[in-house]
């Protein structure tokens, strides 16, 4: 297993050395050089580095056609260096990635952008793996050496840094998170908003299936107010309360008969003081009525989850699915400002 010191040692090497413009085969072969590690071509093309860690041999990868639009110059796209090989329960995942993780902030501070990746990965790539798509980017300038959840583990993936932004700007999913003082503002893609219950009800079992293993592999906590509009009002209605388990909060606040008292718990809800107590910061606890505890890394019943928040919003009087909106203060997690593409909801 690799120590933390040594992660740390990986993460300002890669980030320590000028890469060329171009990220042509000669500045990768002196990158590697410098590192230490010797080049190496696998039969079928596959190039890559012997490096000696633990996590395995690093892989360089090419600019292929789908990722042409965003990485016009550059011949390669990405040094990906794997960090360690845990085992592959999402838990055991999600605990190595933060590990990880923090070992790279003690050398390169907070991270830029801090985010999971939705249903699919960068440049269109499939989204993987399926415990969760967790990422931290730390950005130098014209490189950004990012933290991923790879296949078998997390990985330290050395990038030119326009390339990730201008595809996120276009076409990016999931959530991002922008550290407040980073000088580097993120431009969001524009998301359609969901136009039907179902696709209200997909986007929040997709969001909510990994959100735990996320939310503890990157140490960014999530509080996220869904309000409804019924009749004038629009009452906050849910909270999305995640660390390292994900409780759903329900407050039956000026909503209409079918969504409150013994409806709601015909509805799926189980009234707050009936259950253990949750592991939820004492300041992400608005101690609603009703609860929902969902489980941990790799147990959420997502589909369940969504289907239960999109029953209650609709018996409780919200007309259409483009009026369950997410509350503005759920977008600022300190140091870190959020956007949600991945939810297709609007923010209010």
């Amino acid at each position: 297993m690799i120590s933390s010191d040594d992660i740390g040692s990986v993460a300002r090497q890669l980030t320590s050395r000028f890469v060329g413009f171009r990220w042509a085969e000669e500045d990768m072969r002196k990158l590697v050089g410098w590192l230490g590690w010797e080049w190496g071509r696998e039969p079928g093309g596959r190039v890559g580095a012997v490096t000696g860690l633990p996590g395995g041999d690093a892989v360089v990868v090419p600019v292929g056609a789908a990722e042409r639009e965003w990485a016009p110059l550059q011949e390669y796209l990405e040094l990906v260096v794997p960090v360690s090989r845990p085992a592959l329960e999402p838990r055991a995942q999600a605990a190595e990635f933060r590990r990880a993780a923090d070992a790279v902030r003690r050398v390169l501070g907070d991270a830029a952008y801090c985010g999971a990746y939705g249903s699919a990965g960068p440049y269109g790539r499939p989204a993987e793996p399926s415990w969760g798509r967790p990422f931290m980017r730390w950005r130098e300038e014209r490189v950004t050496l990012e933290l991923r959840a790879g296949t078998a583990g997390p990985e330290l993936v050395l990038q030119p840094s326009d390339a990730w932004e201008s595809w996120y700007a276009q076409a990016g999913g999931g959530f991002v998170g922008v550290l407040e003082d980073t000088g580097h503002p993120l431009r969001h893609p524009h998301i359609e908003r969901a136009g039907s219950w179902q696709q209200l009800e997909n986007a929040l079992g997709a969001f909510l299936r990994t959100l735990p293993a996320e939310t503890m592999a990157t140490g960014m906590s999530q509080c996220v107010p869904l309000y409804g509009r019924v009749g004038d009002a629009s009452p906050i209605m849910f909270g999305i309360i995640c660390d390292d388990r994900l409780y759903i909060d329900y407050c039956a606040y000026l909503v209409q008969e079918a969504a409150q008292g013994e409806n709601a718990a015909a509805l799926g809800w189980t009234r707050r003081e009936s259950l253990p107590p949750a592991r939820i910061r004492a300041s992400d606890d608005g101690k609603a009525p009703w609860r929902l505890d969902a489980g941990g890394p790799g147990q959420v019943p997502a589909a369940e989850v969504a289907s239960l928040i999109v029953r209650t919003a609709r018996a409780a009087g919200v007309r259409e699915a483009s009026e369950l909106i997410i509350g503005g203060e759920g977008e600022y997690r300190r140091p870190y400002r959020i956007r949600f593409s991945g939810l297709a909801m609007a923010t209010g």
